[in-house]
């Protein structure tokens, strides 16, 4: 599966998205992070051609591929891709990930119809409602995405509720994914038990407490998951 995540505006969470939602259940897959960096440190204002044709031959390496693209590349990957007649083709989903902010939301209706503009079905747009508090009424507060069903799947299950475990990522570092958290299996309350140390009480403490918040978001993740692409 070839699945590209991708809107205009940043910070919606598409890069924790591919690495913590996506990746882990797609078997073998690779992401494909689409940056204004060239491989020799500089930037890169646009995506040229030739640099649109080396993404799209990473793409075909892999039987499973995320392409990540960077807001700032995103006017110019759906420039290329449109001159690349059916290039498009070569993904099974865009996934547009959005949050409740006006800016994001205008931009979320933005992407959806340039995609569809390119000629991408509504089956393969999917849109992705992330960081949602319990008080949020889908329908209600993203009214304008809603009125883009008849271009783009919307389902008001595909969704990642708030979690504080997402503002702890940083804490995980020796861990890839959200779901190498949840299998680890060190017996945190025995360290705990072990040692006098307040520190690593403290370390062993805050291990524990990501662990078992990781358990409900992966749980939550899997059936967003499923959500998205049944």
């Amino acid at each position: 599966m070839k699945i590209c995540v991708i809107n205009f505006s940043g910070n919606v969470g598409k890069s924790v998205i591919s690495q913590h939602l996506l990746k882990p259940r797609l078997e073998n897959s690779e992401i494909i992070a689409v940056e204004s960096i060239n491989s020799d440190g500089t930037n890169d204002e646009k995506i040229k051609g030739k640099r649109y044709s080396d993404i799209m031959d990473k793409v075909m390496e892999h039987d499973n591929a995320i392409i990540d693209v960077g807001a700032s590349n995103v006017e110019d990957f759906i420039q290329q891709m449109n001159k690349a007649i059916g290039s498009h083709e070569e993904f099974d989903y865009f996934i547009v990930p959005t949050i409740y902010k006006n800016k994001q939301i205008t931009d979320t209706v933005a992407t959806i119809e340039a995609l569809s503009e390119v000629g991408i079905e509504k089956e393969r747009i999917r849109v992705l409602f992330n960081l949602i508090d319990e008080d949020t009424i889908l329908r209600k507060d993203f009214a304008p995405i809603f009125e883009t069903t008849d271009i783009a799947s919307i389902s008001i299950n595909a969704v990642i509720q708030e979690n504080e475990l997402f503002n702890r990522l940083h804490e995980i570092e020796n861990f890839s994914s959200i779901n190498n958290l949840v299998i680890d299996n060190t017996n945190y309350r025995e360290l705990i038990q072990q040692t006098n140390d307040k520190s690593e009480r403290l370390i062993y403490s805050r291990r524990l407490g990501l662990k078992r918040l990781a358990v409900g978001v992966e749980r939550m993740l899997d059936n967003t998951f499923k959500e998205l692409f049944k």
